[in-house]
């Protein structure tokens, strides 16, 4: 089976086997960090909020 080539979806340079499908640790990074600030995001339903938010501490 012959081997595909493939770009770093971050910056676009040759994809390494090590950190596929990035080129280097530091592109996987800025990809896990875009996640985590929510630059990527799946679409989904918005989300349900209950009519009664849970008591506060200090009606106990």
């Amino acid at each position: 089976m012959a081997k595909s080539s493939s770009n770093c979806p971050i910056c676009g340079r040759s994809a390494s086997e090590a950190t596929l499908p990035f080129c280097t640790p530091r592109c996987q990074e800025v990809d896990l960090g875009r996640w985590l600030t929510g630059v990527y995001r799946i679409p989904g339903p918005p989300a349900e909020l209950d009519d009664d938010p849970p008591p506060s501490p200090e009606a106990a």
